[in-house]
C-alpha cells in the first residue's frame, strides 16, 4: 500500500490541485487512508490484553465499516452517473448500498469472547463470527457484481448502435481496445477491480465459514480483501478522473 501510494503522488497532487474538491474526491481520500489505519490496528491488536478486546473490536469494526462503504459508495456515484437519465436504476442502486452499509454495520454485534484465544492466548478473540461476517462480505460481492453488470450493459447499448454483424461488435466490445478513453477507463478497469472483489472476496467468505478452522485463520484474508480492493478502487477512481 505504501508504495502504490508514493506510485500515484502525482496524480493525487492532481487530484487536489487541478480539480475541485467534490464529494466524490473527498470519499476517494477517506478510503486511501483508512486502510492505512485499519491495518496497522490488525496487526497492533496481535499484542493486546484481553481487557483491551472490547476497544480494539469496536476500532477495527469501525474502520472495516469506513473501508467497504467508501468503496462501494465511490462505484455507486460512478454509476449513478452513468445512469443520469434512468431514476429508477438509480434507486435500486442506492437501495443496494443501503444494504452494503446494513451489512457492515452487522459486525458490531459480534461481541469479543472473554475467552483467551487457543492460537495465542494473549491476543483476544471473538464469537459468532462466520455467520455476520459472511453476510456483510455477501452483500459487498453483491453490490460489486450488480454495478458491474449494470455498468458494462449500459456501455454495450450505446457501443451496439455501431455498424457491421453483432457478433462482431460483442467482441470487440468485450475486448474494450477499441472503445473511446473513457468508456474503455471505466470497462476495463471495471472488469480488473471485479475480478479482484470476487476472487479474494469469495476466499475470504469460503474461509470465514468453515468452522473447522480456528477463527485467526477463518479471518486472516480479510485485510489482504481490504487492501486489494482498495489499491484497484482507487487506481479506477484515478484513471476514470484524470482521463
Amino acid at each position: 500500500m505504501i508504495y502504490d501510494m508514493l506510485n500515484s503522488l502525482e496524480d493525487e497532487f492532481e487530484l487536489i490541485l487541478k480539480h475541485k474538491i467534490k464529494p466524490p474526491t473527498v470519499v476517494y481520500f477517506i478510503e486511501r487512508l483508512v486502510p492505512f489505519t485499519y491495518i496497522f490496528y490488525t496487526f497492533y491488536s496481535l499484542g493486546l490484553n484481553i481487557n483491551d478486546c472490547h476497544f480494539g473490536y469496536f476500532f477495527v469494526v469501525a474502520f472495516f465499516a469506513i473501508e467497504t462503504n467508501s468503496v462501494a459508495l465511490l462505484f455507486f456515484l460512478r454509476a449513478r452517473a452513468i445512469f443520469y437519465d434512468v431514476p429508477r436504476m438509480q434507486k435500486f442502486l442506492a437501495c443496494l448500498w443501503a444494504l452494503v452499509f446494513g451489512g457492515s454495520i452487522l459486525n458490531f454485534f459480534v461481541v469479543p469472547s472473554s475467552d483467551r484465544s487457543l492460537v495465542e492466548p494473549k491476543a483476544c478473540t471473538r464469537d459468532n463470527i462466520g455467520f455476520y461476517s459472511t453476510v456483510s462480505l455477501g452483500t459487498l460481492l453483491v453490490f460489486d457484481t450488480v454495478v458491474y453488470v449494470a455498468i458494462s450493459y449500459r456501455l454495450f447499448q450505446i457501443f451496439r448502435s455501431r455498424d457491421g454483424p453483432v457478433l462482431q461488435r460483442t467482441c470487440i466490445f468485450l475486448d474494450g481496445a477499441t472503445l473511446p478513453t473513457f468508456s474503455r477507463s471505466l470497462f476495463r478497469d471495471g472488469q480488473l477491480y471485479y475480478l479482484v472483489s470476487l476472487l479474494t472476496g469469495s476466499t475470504t467468505i469460503v474461509l470465514v465459514v468453515i468452522p473447522s478452522l480456528q477463527l485467526q485463520y477463518r479471518v486472516i484474508f480479510i485485510p489482504l480483501h481490504i487492501t486489494f480492493t482498495n489499491i484497484i478502487a482507487c487506481w479506477v477512481f484515478r484513471n476514470v478522473k484524470l482521463g
